[in-house]
């Protein structure tokens, strides 16, 4: 008789999301620039593919049909995002994972660190009397910063799922200093939670608010 074994077939890991996103990374067989161009920050220029943005946002889907019908350069400029917060937008759209948006936001803080380190160290040379700097604070700020721009992004190009998860970032930093910010930004975006813990945040901290 003959008796059936259970096949040993090793079924190789999917590399979709990978895939993907080296499309975005690399640029290949991209037919749209994405530029941001914001304040003072460095321009980023974002070599992208319109089926998939147009696919994953209804927002870039109009624009890529209406703003850019006549645009010989295939370039679209946006000027209300910064640099960081606009990569980690489209990181998210190609993935769709949310590791891959704080990895985008880690190195994007560590450059900004190194850079503004490497600043700090020109303007003070030659100079011993130079107080030592406390990074803890300002990174905080920062990632909380950078959170608020994911959020207003999210929002800009109706990415509901990337919107949500900024929100709950926000909502578990929290503190004396933020909440009133915070809770005028989950106004001004639509984010129902994060203002709900704003207010019940005020309530409970009213003497150090």
């Amino acid at each position: 008789t003959f008796e059936q074994k259970t096949p040993s077939v090793e079924v190789p890991p999917s590399t979709l999301q990978a895939d993907l996103l080296s499309l975005l990374i690399e640029g290949r067989h991209s037919d749209v620039s994405i530029e941001a161009v914001y304040g003072e920050a460095a321009p980023a220029t974002f070599s992208a593919h319109t089926n998939i943005l147009s696919q994953r946002s209804d927002v870039f889907a109009a624009a890529f049909s209406h703003e850019m019908r006549e645009s010989a350069t295939r370039t679209l400029t946006v000027t209300d995002v910064p640099p960081p917060a606009l990569k980690a937008l489209l990181h998210f759209l190609y993935t769709d994972d949310f590791d891959e948006v704080q990895t985008v936001l880690r190195e994007e803080a560590t450059h900004a660190a190194g850079t503004d380190a490497g600043d700090a160290a020109s303007s003070s040379a030659g100079s011993s009397s130079a107080a030592p700097i406390s990074c803890a604070p300002e990174d905080a700020q920062q990632s909380i910063a950078q959170l608020q721009a994911v959020l207003a992004a999210a929002h800009k190009y109706g990415v509901l799922r990337l919107l949500r998860w900024a929100e709950g970032q926000l909502c578990d930093k929290l503190s004396c200093e933020m909440a009133c910010s915070l809770l005028s930004l989950a106004h001004v975006y639509g984010a129902t939670e994060l203002e709900r813990n704003c207010l019940a945040f005020m309530k409970a901290n009213m003497a150090n608010v």
